[in-house]
């Protein structure tokens, strides 16, 4: 018995006691320092992290892009005029007379006034408006699939009170893309007379040949006559011969026996002024 005693008591017992103990008093006295260390420095890195991102993230300069305002200042006076004061999107005849004349065929279809030409002079039919001073008028006019050279359509303008339609300005273009203007007055001589303003004259703004749309646009500013295709402003005329009357449009077969087009909308705006 007591050698197996001194067997398990004995040199380890003496030894080994005092080693373990200066091990576990000295280990936890530098994990702490250690792990002190890491929980010191680890929250700061994350504390200055945040901060930066959000700022990158406050950057909404994508959302606040959408600054539309580097918009294009436009010369086209059905953009910058705004809304028109009178439109005519010629789905009925509510404004305009329909039927056969000597000189040409009106009727609504398909959501525009079909307009024939039964002469060779031309002949116009007017809108049912009251009469305008200065003002801008376009009409967006379709040629149809015939023409030819100086087949010709457009806007009939300041036409005078009581003058049974039969005076006024003519601005039109052709099949082969040039425009004029004319003064026309039916009670002069014995069968009317024609002066020219503007001769024939070409232009890139013109859709020229069939089945091509035109907005053409004329703008009456005192006796300043100032010509719109499609936006564009082509010419101006200073002429003082009729100052204020009603409008329409008008057809010239000059080429194209039967020639057509389709009126497909018409507007005005009231008291317009040239940019």
């Amino acid at each position: 018995e007591t050698t197996t005693q001194e067997a398990a008591i004995g040199e380890p017992t003496s030894e080994v006691p005092e080693d373990i103990e200066l091990l576990t008093e000295e280990a936890p006295a530098e994990t702490p320092t250690i792990s002190a260390e890491f929980t010191a420095e680890t929250p700061e890195e994350p504390t200055s992290q945040p901060t930066e991102e959000p700022s990158a993230d406050e950057t909404p300069l994508p959302t606040e892009e959408p600054t539309p305002e580097p918009t294009v200042e436009s010369d086209d006076p059905a953009v910058y005029l705004g809304e028109p004061d009178w439109v005519d999107e010629m789905d009925k005849a509510q404004n305009w007379p329909v039927g056969i004349d000597d000189y040409t065929a009106a009727s609504f279809e398909n959501g525009a006034m079909k307009f024939v030409a039964l002469s060779e002079l031309p002949g116009w039919r007017i809108a049912s408006t009251s009469e305008l001073g200065n003002a801008y008028i376009e009409a967006s006019i379709k040629m149809g699939n015939a023409c030819s050279e100086t087949d010709s359509y457009g806007i009939i303008f300041r036409v005078p009170k009581n003058s049974d339609y039969n005076r006024g300005y003519l601005f039109g273009v052709t099949c082969d893309g040039r425009y004029n203007l004319r003064m026309w007055d039916g009670f002069s001589g014995e069968s009317g007379k024609s002066v020219t303003l503007k001769y024939f004259t070409p232009s890139s703004a013109i859709l020229k040949g069939k089945n091509q749309t035109n907005r053409l646009g004329v703008m009456t500013v005192g006796d300043r006559i100032l010509l719109y295709i499609n936006g564009v402003q082509v010419d101006e005329i200073v002429d003082d011969t009729y100052d204020l009357g009603y409008f329409g449009v008008f057809i010239n077969q000059d080429r194209t026996k039967n020639l057509t087009v389709f009126v497909e909308e018409v507007r005005y705006w009231l008291a317009a002024e040239p940019k």
